[in-house]
């Protein structure tokens, strides 16, 4: 592996679908020192090719490298390393996983932090049918901090958890919903509490990277990723795998603010987005506007984390600064405090191309006139077509309390949206990261019992495609670079088992990644 684009490769005798209009469909390409040289003919390819090694499709299907437009890669594979993963199913109960927590308990020193990764809803998808209590974790151990999370922003604590966290006397931080028992005293159940976990060290970061980065991401032709560390450490210790030549996906960082970094000392270093080379880029800023949007058994809260005046000025400062915005939200009102926020930066700074996001943004836009606003104001939508599967059938529960989220994809990209694909992936559901079961989510609109989830959503293949190559690339200026088959981009590629255009949609979810190519680098492939 290498950490510079130098390889010079002609992939022949394949199906391209290079999502460039000016050639939508070619036979080969060739790479020479890490960008594309020629696309056309297999002929007019190996008449240019002058030693290139050569990489025979015998027939293969290749698309643009796919872009995970926003994932928490370290977290991910600290989660699924470092943690202890739960997912449901196979475990079907608390008792079930409760066990599974003794046996971790048994091996981990007393003081150490027990940290339990679970899926989604876990209140929904286990025959209890509620989350653990702090009692039920204490019987497990009171000398270890455990954590449980059901996905990364719900989770069950017990008792010295919650005292080495801060959170058995008091009120909690804005944003932060706390179970309190009819004494007053927790009950283990909280949320947003994610970013006062400790974190991992540089070492177990990149002890987690080799051993999960390349069957997790590289090996489902994952090229680039937007990426949101979670910890300086988690910086260090992708700088210095990609700096030892270990690690050869391309990134673009996120880095939130404030947990990692304040907004003023971030602008004082003078760093604009853009800054790095083609394997690592800074990117902008990351803020979390609301929360998960529910109490942690899908009861609606509004859990907004700024003062709504704070806001406005924060994104003023941030964009009159030059940053690229990327702002979480799980709720409606959510989008509207941002949008008011944008409009009012815009009043005061007029900056066009700013291209600020709204993370989750295409799952909760429901409302068109919300659309045509977010629209007109350059803001990107981004989406996880993963938790159409994952979350469907709780939300299509008659007695839901969560604020409505429909995943309206047919109707954000015919409003002239280009929808960011995304895994969001925090190891939570691992076989949600996959760009081509993202891609087979969104056009099946499949959830886990098997049924359709808002079916008139569904997209084409071919705009399945773009969510996870051309469209993350615009919405981070990227585009020069990335997201098509064309010359003078990046030798990025990813190689698949069939032509996803000719499947039936079910068939999608048996579409495998046969190889990853960057900058020219046979990265991965399957033998």
């Amino acid at each position: 592996m290498t950490t510079r684009d130098g390889g010079e490769l002609a992939i022949i005798n394949g199906r391209l679908i290079t999502l460039d209009g000016a050639m939508p469909d070619a036979e080969a390409a060739l790479v020479r020192n890490g960008r594309i040289a020629l696309v056309g003919s297999t002929k007019d390819v190996l008449a240019q090719a002058n030693g290139a090694t050569m990489f025979d499709c015998a027939g293969r299907t290749v698309v643009p490298g796919f872009i995970d437009g926003h994932a928490h890669f370290e977290m991910t594979c600290c989660a699924l390393t470092h943690c202890l993963s739960v997912t449901t199913p196979p475990h079907n109960s608390l008792a079930s996983i409760a066990g599974v927590i003794r046996e971790r308990v048994e091996e981990t020193p007393p003081g150490e932090w027990v940290l339990v990764r679970g899926s989604f809803n876990l209140y929904a998808r286990v025959e209890e049918g509620r989350l653990f209590t702090r009692q039920e974790l204490d019987e497990i151990s009171e000398t270890h901090p455990i954590v449980v999370y059901s996905s990364l922003h719900v989770t069950m604590l017990n008792t010295l958890a919650l005292r080495l966290l801060n959170l058995w006397d008091g009120e909690p931080p804005m944003g932060i919903v706390l179970h309190r028992a009819e004494d007053g005293t927790p009950t283990g159940v909280v949320t947003e509490v994610w970013d006062m976990v400790p974190p991992f060290t540089v070492e177990q970061v990149k002890q987690a990277i080799r051993a999960k980065g390349t069957d997790l991401f590289l090996a489902n032709g994952v090229t680039t990723i937007h990426n949101l560390p979670y910890s300086a450490e988690d910086m260090i210790a992708v700088q210095e795998l990609q700096a030892s030549g270990e690690l050869p996906i391309r990134f673009r960082m996120y880095p939130h603010v404030p947990h990692q970094i304040d907004l003023d000392g971030l602008l004082a270093m003078g760093l604009k987005p853009g800054f790095g080379d083609d394997r690592m880029r800074f990117g902008g800023v990351k803020i979390f506007v609301d929360g998960v949007g529910h109490d942690g058994y899908g009861n609606r809260v509004y859990d907004l984390k700024w003062e709504p005046d704070d806001l406005t000025e924060f994104i003023c400062k941030a964009h009159a600064g030059g940053q690229q915005l990327w702002m979480h939200v799980c709720s409606q009102p959510a989008i509207r405090l941002i949008a008011d926020a944008v409009e009012e930066a815009l009043h005061r700074h007029p900056r066009p191309d700013h291209r600020h996001r709204i993370e989750h943004s295409a799952d909760y836009l429901i409302e068109e006139e919300d659309m045509a606003r977010v629209r007109s104001l350059g803001i990107r939508a981004i989406t996880t077509p993963a938790f159409i599967y994952a979350q469907g059938d709780v939300l299509s529960l008659p007695n839901s309390q969560r604020w409505p989220r429909r995943f309206r994809l047919r109707t954000l990209i015919d409003h002239g949206f280009e929808v960011i694909g995304s895994s969001d992936s925090t190891g939570s559901i691992p076989d949600g990261i996959a760009p081509l079961w993202n891609i087979a989510c969104a056009v099946t609109r499949r959830t886990l019992s098997g049924g359709a989830y808002c079916p008139e959503e569904a997209v084409t293949v071919d705009e399945a495609l773009r969510m996870f190559s051309l469209w993350p690339a615009l919405g981070t200026f990227e585009d020069r670079d990335k997201g098509t088959i064309a010359t003078g981009k990046l030798g990025d590629f990813t190689v698949l088992s069939d032509d996803p255009r000719a499947l039936e949609p079910d068939a999608l979810y048996d579409l495998r990644v046969e190889a990853t190519v960057i900058g020219g680098e046979v990265e991965w492939e399957r033998h």
